[in-house]
């Protein structure tokens, strides 16, 4: 039986013991909306992050090259009280001529009225991130641990690359045939 996140909804593999999304304790099956209504506030009120939020005359504070640093940026401010959400926005047009691909950016969108408090917390989090910048050796040290603590993963058996010099042989053999007949 998988469990399910009671909350979003969402199926998870067995060993899961909280939802991901909305960090609540995971069910073997999913209650009826009767027992919904009955359930906790704390396992209902607050939304999931990934739903979209209604701003008033949104305005792009962060352009983004990748989705996971503008949700970083959307989660920030959504825990800091700034409703925000994101759009995807095409960045370069694809052409045939030149070759080029299209290329998009996320942006990270809030309300007119939070601009400047998002603003000075988007440069706050840059300005921290800056600061703990590591350098070569620490990340080849962190790397180093981090290979060692993951398991290693045992080798497929993979018969196709054992075959490979009997069908060698066997193309070797028909090549020298087809030569000796064409003689």
């Amino acid at each position: 039986m998988m469990p399910w996140c009671p909350k979003c909804k969402a199926e998870y593999r067995e060993g899961f013991t909280e939802c991901a999304t909305c960090h609540v304790p995971l069910v073997d099956e999913l209650p009826d909306e009767q027992d919904m209504e009955q359930m906790p506030d704390a396992v209902q009120a607050e939304p999931a992050l990934e739903e979209a939020v209604q701003l008033e005359n949104p305005i792009a504070v962060y352009t983004a090259d990748s989705r996971i640093d503008a949700e970083m940026i959307r989660d920030m401010l959504r825990e800091s009280g700034i409703p925000a959400d994101m759009q995807q926005v095409l960045a370069q047009h694809a052409g045939a001529v030149t070759g080029r691909r299209a290329r998009y950016t996320m942006q990270v969108m809030v309300g007119a009225a939070d601009t400047a408090r998002a603003r000075a917390l988007i440069d706050e989090t840059k300005q921290a991130l800056e600061a703990e910048q590591l350098d070569e050796d620490e990340l080849a040290r962190l790397a180093e641990e981090q290979a060692m603590q993951t398991p290693e993963q045992p080798m497929e058996d993979n018969t196709s690359f054992k075959l490979l010099p009997v069908v060698a042989a066997v193309i070797v053999v028909a090549l020298v045939l087809l030569y000796l007949v064409g003689r």
